[in-house]
């Protein structure tokens, strides 16, 4: 196999594997905000302390364990790293989901910080491992133009199901086509 054709697989293989999941995981960050709003808050009787407590809680298990995590990711698995790391935040990410009181809530939203933490570094362990030196800013991109992505989706989506529970009208999302177009259009020019 020529040298051409393992760099392009290399990219249409282990790069939307890299931006779905990264993508998947800053979902976490945002969705307590979107579920607050749609009546979780009201429905576990959390107050604004409280949101603003969980929110807090969530980043300060990302603080505390990101470093620890691109330490094990470098000098021991990146794979096993991602693999447990993945795991344990898709249970965690249903947890949340059948929580019945805000102190649940709490515990999961740290772990989640906690868990979460060691996917970014993951990630960039893993990329340097398939790209060279010269490839690695741009497949660095690509992995962090999933946050956006995310957020403008999520925003859709939201906005979507809210305006069909609230009223009959249709949704539209035209800031976040404007905001999906200029991300575009920056990924091409950093091309």
């Amino acid at each position: 196999m020529d040298t051409v054709k393992l760099a392009t697989r290399r990219w249409w293989y282990i790069m939307p594997i890299v931006f779905i999941t990264y993508s998947l995981a800053y979902l976490d960050r945002a969705n307590y905000g979107f579920a607050a709003a749609s009546g979780m808050a009201e429905d576990l009787m959390i107050t604004p302390g409280m949101s603003s407590l969980l929110g807090a809680l969530f980043f300060l298990g990302y603080f505390f364990f990101q470093v620890p995590g691109a330490i094990y990711a470098q000098k021991r698995s990146v794979k096993k790293l991602i693999f447990v790391s993945l795991i344990l935040w898709g249970g965690l990410a249903t947890l949340t989901g059948v929580v019945s009181n805000a102190y649940m809530l709490i515990v999961i939203r740290f772990m989640l910080g906690v868990v979460e933490a060691a996917v970014m570094p993951a990630m960039l362990v893993y990329l340097c491992h398939w790209f060279t030196r010269a490839e690695r800013s741009r497949a660095n991109t690509f992995l962090i133009l999933g946050n956006p992505v995310t957020m403008l989706w999520m925003t859709c989506g939201a906005y979507s199901v809210a305006s069909r529970v609230r009223s009959s009208g249709s949704p539209r999302c035209s800031d976040s086509r404007v905001a999906w177009y200029s991300a575009t259009l920056s990924a091409l020019i950093l091309r």
